[in-house]
């Protein structure tokens, strides 16, 4: 067995070691005479530093305990302030503050122990605390004192101070950045049953519009304008406008073609007649070539993974920011919530991308490009319409003989009744008269256009071998397989004609012989097709608001993952949207970033019975797999939206924005599932499922009561 008494003993220093049967007082006489100074002082030493360490943990606790409590107690009475404020809007500034002291002192334990200062011309105040109510939205509260230290200042420490500031936001004044993302499809006009409707109190749209009326009450109170808070709308089908930022030049808009996928669908003629592969076709240029029309401001999607990320133009972006970006985050991988398995899978399934990553990290890449919708097939008379084309034929200016051919469909001609084609099978149909610009007779555009189709049928027929030709319809979706070319001569020479843009004039900057036939500049004909309302940039001006939201005219299909994008986009300071706080400014910390998501569709992709498999979107049409590889029909592009906008939403949680996202008239729970992962929380205000136009209303109401509800916010 130890003997713990033998143990400690051997750990006592020899002076106080028993010698003999030496008394206990002989052993303290001997440590009061021993003369060794190094005893002595390093007795004093310890002496001293115990001494201060134990008296600075006493003082040092109870000055915590009061400033804790000073804390709180302030808090209160500005949160109490702040509510007296909105419920007797004329209460006067004295009265208010003369309430702030009483209610302060009523929850302070330690007012009495508080010293109050002297303000520089040696007067003390009336209370330690003071109240600063000159700005509207705020009420600011800081105690000034000292605390007299009990024990410490035998050391010199006599006192503590006791200063701390709060301020405490008025509701109806929340220091907010709020993106509204916004559906504004087709389906927004109909009832809330599906069914087109001429009155407009039955429009979805027009419930969206009292919704959003109803948050600006609860935000802006009775207030034209705000301070602290700062709205934008992100209208959103299947494509988003930005062309209305305030910022728009060369250092965000692909002026000069140099992104990847600008000018994919078309090939460059040059003023010669000569095909030229290695020149891109400008899209500006291109709406310079039509009369009449002016780009409307929509724009592609950035190259993936580049469209969910918020990337500044310009900037050097390292080859791990790509690799990163397809990763399946740590915190889904053992996910076992419905939301962190949906979120996970989100990730897990996202598609390879189809570009390399050094092109990924060209700059040029990060630049947007504009929109144009290409002019497809069509036909004005079901005469004119029979699979064999036209009957009409002659000779070309060069000599050629000429059949004309209706650009028929080379992938549905069986499921055509009588062998005719619907007038309604291309959406963007009388963009320019295929039978007014085939006909042999409209010379010169329709001689200069010969020249490439003549071309064309020589090169798919075998009499010519040019490679870098074959690639660029093979691109284009030309199936120029030998056993395949005669069809492809007559059948799918109306993928050809869309490529075809025309011979270029270096002197205009225009394109001649091919766009000078005046489409319709209605949004659901011509280059501007579908293109939604512009974006609202942040503004704190509640009428800016309330008419850009009256204004919205819902068409188009579902991309709720391109308006999220484009929702974080303007609340980042980085152009073409600059109206945002950063973390440059100084009062970047004082706001909040908020994004509301509001759908009433699934995501959707438009249908086309072509060799496409899709109608064209922000990314493109499906053949081109611009979502990433083997993202090629309208199935797998569907699904990687609701994938995508689940990893946009991640990356704006994880920058410490807050999410809402609202189902409206929809019965989805798959729409529902990713809307749930999408939230901030799978729960009311963060996600809400509005049956009707009073639950919409509700639901935005909500979410504006949770934004600026009183809350201390420094």
């Amino acid at each position: 067995m130890i003997n713990l008494r033998t143990i400690t003993g051997r750990l006592r220093p020899a002076f106080l070691q028993p010698s003999g049967d030496a008394p206990r007082g002989a052993l303290l006489r001997r440590f009061r005479r021993n003369e060794d100074g190094n005893i002595a002082i390093l007795f004093m030493f310890m002496s001293t530093a115990l001494f201060f360490f134990v008296g600075g943990a006493v003082d040092y606790s109870r000055w915590n305990a009061i400033r804790a409590d000073m804390i709180e107690s302030m808090d209160a009475a500005g949160l109490a302030m702040a509510r007296l404020a909105q419920k007797d809007p004329d209460i006067t500034d004295a009265e208010l503050e003369a309430y702030g002291v009483s209610f302060f002192n009523e929850n302070f334990n330690f007012e009495d122990e508080i010293e109050k200062v002297a303000d520089s011309g040696g007067g003390l105040p009336d209370s330690i605390i003071d109240f600063d109510l000159s700005n509207q939205a705020l009420v600011g509260a800081c105690v000034t004192g000292r605390l007299k230290t009990h024990l410490l200042g035998a050391v010199g420490i006599r006192y503590f101070d006791i200063d701390n500031c709060v301020e405490i936001t008025k509701k109806g004044s929340g220091r907010v950045e709020l993106a509204l993302v916004l559906d504004v499809t087709g389906s927004m006009n109909q009832d809330l049953d599906g069914n087109n409707t001429s009155t407009d109190e039955e429009r979805k749209i027009y419930h969206l519009r009292q919704a959003v009326k109803t948050m600006l009450d609860v935000m802006f109170d009775d207030e034209a304008t705000s301070d602290n808070l700062k709205m934008g709308v992100v209208p959103f089908n299947a494509f988003v406008n930005p062309g209305g930022a305030a910022s728009w030049d060369s250092s965000w808009g692909d002026l000069n073609a140099e992104a990847h996928y600008h000018g994919a669908r078309f090939f460059h003629v040059d003023e010669t007649g000569a095909i030229d592969l290695d020149t891109k076709v400008n899209h500006y240029a291109l709406f310079d070539s039509v009369p009449g029309v002016d780009w409307a401001g929509c724009v592609e999607a950035r190259p993936y993974p580049l469209d969910e990320l918020d990337v500044g133009v310009g900037a050097t972006i390292a080859s791990n920011v790509i690799t990163d970006a397809l990763v399946t985050p740590s915190q889904y991988v053992s996910a076992t919530t419905p939301e962190g398995i949906r979120m996970r899978e989100a990730f897990d399934d996202a598609p390879s991308i189809a570009l390399t990553t050094t092109q990924l990290t060209d700059s040029d890449n990060f630049r947007w490009v504009p929109m144009f919708y290409g002019d497809e097939p069509d036909c004005n008379h079901s005469d004119e319409c029979e699979s064999g084309g036209y009957s009409e034929s002659g000779t070309t200016a060069y000599g050629t003989p000429w059949v004309g051919y209706y650009f028929d469909d080379p992938d549905d001609d069986a499921n055509h009744s009588s062998g005719t084609i619907s007038e309604n099978n291309y959406n963007n149909r009388y963009f320019i008269d295929d039978r007014r610009f085939t006909n042999y007779t409209q010379s010169p555009q329709f001689d200069n256009y010969a020249v490439h189709v003549d071309y064309f049928r020589n090169v798919l027929d075998g009499a010519v071998t040019d490679e870098p030709f074959i690639d660029m319809l093979t691109r284009i979706g030309v199936d120029t397989a030998l056993n395949k070319r005669s069809h492809a001569r007559g059948r799918q020479e109306y993928i050809f004609r869309q490529a075809y843009v025309g011979w270029w004039d270096p002197v205009s900057g225009a394109y001649d012989y091919r766009y000078d036939l005046s489409p319709s500049v209605t949004s659901s004909r011509g280059p501007n097709r579908n293109c939604p309302a512009e974006i609202l940039p942040l503004t704190n001006v509640r009428s800016a608001i309330e008419t850009h939201v009256d204004s919205l005219n819902p068409n188009g299909f579902t991309n709720s993952a391109h308006g999220a994008v484009w929702g974080w986009r303007i609340l980042s300071p980085e152009a073409p949207f600059t109206e945002a706080v950063g973390p440059s400014d100084t009062d970047f910390n004082e706001w909040q970033k908020a994004v509301v998501i509001m759908t009433d569709g699934e995501n959707t992709i438009e249908n086309r019975n072509t060799h496409w498999d899709s109608g064209q979107g922000a990314n493109g049409y499906a053949i081109e797999s611009r979502m990433g590889v083997n993202m090629t029909n309208r199935g797998n592009m569907r699904d990687e939206i609701d994938n995508k906008l689940l990893r946009v939403c991640h990356r704006m949680k994880l920058e410490g924005y807050i999410v809402y996202t609202i189902m409206f008239g929809l019965e989805s729970t798959s729409t529902e599932r990713v809307f749930k992962a999408c939230a901030t929380e799978p729960r009311a205000p963060y996600f809400q499922d509005a049956a009707t136009g009073d639950d919409l209303n509700d639901a935005f109401g909500d979410i504006a009561a949770d934004l600026v509800d009183l809350h201390i916010s420094k």
